[in-house]
């Protein structure tokens, strides 16, 4: 074969390795977010907590905040992606806002975020199961203060908080899903839409990749991570809190999903804002404290 030939041959096959490496990469930073810690705590807010420690049927170390209220109701916050405890958009005012209306609280770093081991995230997977283990030590270890156990999630912890629903067998009683991904693989071409010239371009070309490569990398199926799977399944008392303006969560997806769930659980609630995501708290706090406070208050007497 002529050099001439030869030459664009060997530059398309450079390119062709040179976007598997960028999407190989691309994958292990999104299984490997930044860590996020914070120097707050419940106490700068007026309330009493202590540090919580426990490993899990894996081994990966999950480290948190308990703060007793004196109820026998507990609810466990779960942040997003990338984020952590220590979280001031959404974690730290909804904190305040259960602990000051006397419910326990318990706030945890998901695996391979804030100060929680892991190398990786598994995008809420292995982290329903993680959820399942840390009620059941709160259970055994404070079974007084956790007759009743509520979940709020926000963005892969709404979803988390969705998955933990459908588990019949899963010991909690009511559940809070604040902008949760629906298909995780549409919110994370959102995620790069939200990036700027030409590498939003080239990841968006290569963004089929990246997915395979994390899916294999952890072990899951991309079909695991969409929430349409669990909607009928879910029969706990479920809100879901959506924002028309959220850019990462389509609320067209969030209503496709709720209807689904209305199916078959009458009580399953959804409101929708006006908000960006996981902004809600933020922007309508009267609400936000009147419809979540009231619906744990429904459903964890």
């Amino acid at each position: 074969m002529p050099p001439l030939i030869l030459l664009p041959v060997g530059l398309a096959i450079i390119l062709v390795l040179a976007l598997v490496d960028i999407a190989y990469m691309a994958s292990r930073r999104l299984l490997k977010p930044p860590r996020r810690r914070g120097e707050w705590t419940p106490r700068d807010l007026g309330y009493d907590y202590e540090d919580i420690m426990i490993t899990t049927s894996d081994g990966v170390v999950l480290r948190g905040w308990f703060g007793d209220r004196g109820s026998d109701k507990t609810v466990i916050v779960v942040h997003g992606y990338t984020s952590s405890r220590w979280d001031n958009t959404y974690i730290k005012p909804v904190v305040d806002m259960l602990a000051r209306n006397g419910f326990n609280v318990v706030v945890i770093d998901l695996r391979a975020h804030g100060e929680s081991g892991g190398e990786y995230t598994t995008l809420g997977y292995l982290e329903v199961r993680d959820l399942i283990e840390l009620i059941d030590w709160l259970k055994r270890s404070r079974p007084e203060k956790t007759r009743r156990i509520g979940v709020i999630g926000y963005s892969m912890g709404g979803a988390i908080a969705i998955m933990l629903a459908s588990r019949s067998e899963a010991p909690v009683n009511a559940v809070v899903a604040d902008s949760p991904y629906i298909s995780v693989v549409s919110s994370g071409e959102r995620w790069i839409m939200r990036m700027k010239g030409v590498m939003r371009s080239v990841l968006l070309l290569v963004y089929p990749l990246i997915v395979w490569f994390a899916s294999r990398s952890i072990g899951v199926r991309v079909e695991e991570l969409d929430m349409r799977r669990y909607a009928e399944k879910i029969k706990k008392p479920i809100l879901v809190i959506a924002g028309r303006n959220d850019d990462l969560v389509g609320v067209e997806e969030i209503r496709e999903f709720f209807d689904s769930l209305k199916k078959t659980n009458e009580n399953a609630e959804l409101w929708v804002t006006d908000a960006p995501h996981v902004r809600s708290v933020e922007l309508y706090p009267r609400e936000y404290e009147d419809k979540v406070v009231g619906f744990f208050r429904r459903w964890l007497q």
